[in-house]
């Protein structure tokens, strides 16, 4: 997918491609729409980055994997 953002805005905003990956990785896992690996790999940070990026923005970490937890399971 690529995503076509205005150069204008993206310069206000002081924003680069990793800038804008690492916002978007952590909005989703924020809404709990990816899990910490998604957002590690869609951020392209490491899990001791990501950790700390986390953390600086009050942000839970639940280092899980994907499909590990069973929703039938969750009460």
């Amino acid at each position: 997918m690529q995503i076509e953002l205005p150069d204008d805005i993206l310069m206000r905003a002081e924003a680069n491609a990793s800038d804008l990956k690492l916002l978007l990785a952590v909005g989703l896992y924020g809404d709990n729409r990816i899990d910490y690996v998604d957002a590690c790999t869609l951020s392209e940070l490491s899990s001791e980055l990501m950790n700390r990026e986390l953390v600086r923005r009050g942000l839970p970490i639940q280092q899980y994997r994907h499909g590990a937890l069973d929703k039938s399971r969750v009460v």
